[in-house]
């Protein structure tokens, strides 16, 4: 069977999400966490990723990323998935692939890249791993509130908008983050992210014609309904 095609579009944010095969333990430990996350970094500056977002859960990962040419987001998670998938085969004394598959994908309307960088910020919340996004240490929360992060990451256009100072933007992103999100906005990230299809708005899709968007859009499951 061929496989779906994947909507990227160059200099348009997205959401990306690669999960251990069967649900597997990837993150071990700090030290995977690290090398991943010091591999994503030099991927992304190899083939022209920006990387704004992510979170290191225990079998997956989010990322929220934007590819600077067409080839970027491919090469960097082919990179990322090859090189890390050798080490943990290696340090464990396995063999074979890790990942459940192809890593899924979701285009965002800028208008609503922060609220996913909130959503991947918060997962280890939402999971129970932590009651505050301030204690997770294996996402790039600390980097937006000023706290030790990662100095490689680009914030997104978007969250320069917060403020005119560093100050100003950190507070805002905590205020933003500790408001929370309510439940249907979950919910929209996660479908639209696990069925692979572009999380945009109605104003998104009609100023951007050329990229025929409203063919990409969420349907729902089932037969339709009898009229």
């Amino acid at each position: 069977m061929a496989r779906k095609a994947r909507l990227v579009i160059v200099g348009q944010a997205m959401h990306l999400l690669v999960r251990g095969h069967n649900r597997q333990i990837i993150f071990n430990d700090d030290a995977d966490c690290r090398i991943y996350l010091n591999w994503l970094r030099d991927a992304a500056k190899e083939f022209g990723c920006g990387v704004h977002a992510f979170a290191l859960m225990p079998n997956h990962a989010h990322l929220l990323v934007t590819p600077r040419y067409d080839y970027s987001l491919s090469k960097t998670m082919q990179s990322l998935g090859r090189r890390y998938a050798q080490y943990i085969n290696q340090r464990q004394g396995t063999s074979g692939t890790i990942w459940e598959g192809r890593f899924c994908s979701s285009l965002i309307d800028p208008s609503y890249a922060l609220q996913v960088q909130r959503y991947i910020e918060l997962n280890p919340v939402r999971a129970g791993l932590e009651s505050r996004a301030e204690d997770c240490k294996t996402t790039s929360y600390q980097s937006h509130i000023g706290g030790k992060g990662e100095p490689w990451l680009t914030d997104h256009p978007n969250f320069w908008a917060l403020g005119n100072t560093p100050f100003e933007r950190q507070l805002a992103w905590e205020a933003f983050v500790r408001e929370g999100a309510p439940h249907h906005e979950d919910r929209a990230i996660i479908e639209h992210l696990i069925r692979s299809r572009p999380w945009v708005s109605l104003e998104f899709i009609q100023q951007n014609p050329k990229w025929s968007l409203d063919r990409w859009q969420l349907k729902p499951r089932g037969r339709p309904k009898k009229s």
